[in-house]
């Protein structure tokens, strides 16, 4: 799974960056495609070792141990096996580096540390009113089939992309034109929402609609400015 923002906010987890970027483009939207890791659920990789590496040993290894570049071949859908023989042959001289990151792969479930709040009764709403969701998310295929489960309204989902089985994934160009052409979508007419500004800006350069997530409230916000939310009064 993607982490939207640099290691150092990385290591803490904190709120993404108040800099939410939107394109609004006139017209109507059709579909929401939304992401899922720390739009829907919290991803927190540090929580999987929790009291088995301190804080200072995982920080040093996603720092200089390169665990984001090493996690986005996961995401790309490359074997774990692969990937930790790599990691191995990589840094001869740090097998505890391998050691995390074979025990994060295992305790992966508990990286996933609870909804991201308010989305849920958002996603809810958007199903009452009708509105035609998608995911498209970075994620290793077999830990998504579990991580599906923690979101309930994923099954009433049009369509789910997931990186590890397209072996593509976000930014690149190829993974969102997968998605429009696999469920017929009109980019212009289509709101992506990602709490990635690397993502954001790749899909505003492809003519979708975006959405940098900072939170439910704001997206709230911005789903009754499109239209496809009602204001309160309104009810």
């Amino acid at each position: 799974m993607a982490y939207g923002g640099s290691v150092e906010g990385y290591r803490g987890m904190t709120v993404p960056s108040p800099d939410a970027e939107s394109i609004r483009p006139s017209g109507r939207v059709n579909a929401v495609v939304l992401d899922y890791g720390n739009v829907l659920y919290t991803w927190e990789p540090i929580a999987a070792v929790a009291g088995y590496v301190s804080p200072e040993a995982w920080d040093e290894f996603v720092a200089d141990g390169g665990f984001l570049a090493w996690n986005e071949r996961l995401d790309l859908g490359t074997p774990f096996e692969q990937v930790l023989a790599d990691y191995a042959l990589a840094h001869p001289d740090r097998p505890d580096w391998a050691e995390i990151l074979s025990l994060y792969r295992q305790r992966f479930t508990a990286s996933l540390t609870g909804p991201v709040a308010g989305m849920a009764s958002l996603l809810d709403e958007l199903l009452k009113e009708g509105v035609v969701l998608y995911g498209l998310t970075n994620f290793d295929a077999a830990p998504f089939e579990r991580a599906r489960l923690l979101v309930p309204q994923l099954e009433h989902f049009s369509g789910i992309v997931v990186s590890g089985r397209e072996h593509l994934a976000k930014p690149d160009d190829a993974i969102f034109e997968l998605l429009l052409e696999r469920y017929g979508l009109h980019a212009a007419s289509t709101l992506f929402v990602d709490d990635s500004m690397v993502n954001i800006r790749a899909a505003g350069r492809l003519g979708l609609r975006t959405h940098h997530f900072t939170g439910a409230g704001r997206l709230r916000a911005e789903l009754v400015a499109t239209g496809l939310l009602p204001t309160p009064d309104r009810r």
